[in-house]
């Protein structure tokens, strides 16, 4: 059993940055996961336990 912490974003996941733009995860792996910003800027590699972004949605699991 694999057991998944809050803290780390999923692909799917709807994320809001300190800052206030939000965006979508498109692909998450262990260290970073890669955010499409909603404001239509490019994709961006961030860190998982970046404290700036927080998840507000979870993505549904199939």
């Amino acid at each position: 059993m694999q057991l998944e912490s809050a803290h780390f974003m999923r692909t799917g996941d709807l994320v809001r940055h300190a800052g206030g733009r939000t965006g979508t995860v498109v692909e998450a792996m262990t260290l970073w996961a890669t955010v499409r910003w909603d404001d239509g800027g490019a994709d961006e590699e961030v860190e998982q336990l970046d404290p700036r972004i927080v998840v507000v949605e979870r993505a549904t699991r199939d």
